[in-house]
C-alpha cells in the first residue's frame, strides 16, 4: 500500500520538484481531488481552479486533500 511522503516545511518546495510520475497512486489520487491530472502536472494544459483558490474558498474536500498533502492555510495561500 503506498503512502504519502513525509513534508517537512512548505510542501510546495517538495511537490513542485516532483514530476507527476514521480508520485504514487495515493498522492496522485489527492491532486487529482484538487483538480490536477499529469497533462496540467507537467504544464501541457492549464491549471485546475483549485490553484488560484484562497484556502477558505476550497471545498471540504479539496481542504482534506490539501491537508494530506502537507499544506494548512498559510502553506496554501502563500503558494
Amino acid at each position: 500500500m503506498s503512502t504519502i511522503r513525509n513534508i517537512e516545511g512548505n510542501p510546495g518546495d517538495t511537490w513542485d520538484d516532483l514530476s507527476w510520475t514521480d508520485m504514487n497512486d495515493v498522492e496522485q489520487g489527492l491532486w487529482v481531488t484538487l483538480g490536477w491530472n499529469e497533462a496540467s502536472w507537467e504544464e501541457d494544459s492549464d491549471a485546475p481552479n483549485s490553484n488560484e483558490k484562497y484556502w477558505k474558498e476550497l471545498t471540504q474536500a479539496e481542504r482534506d486533500a490539501a491537508t494530506k498533502l502537507g499544506y494548512n492555510q498559510t502553506y496554501w495561500d502563500e503558494d
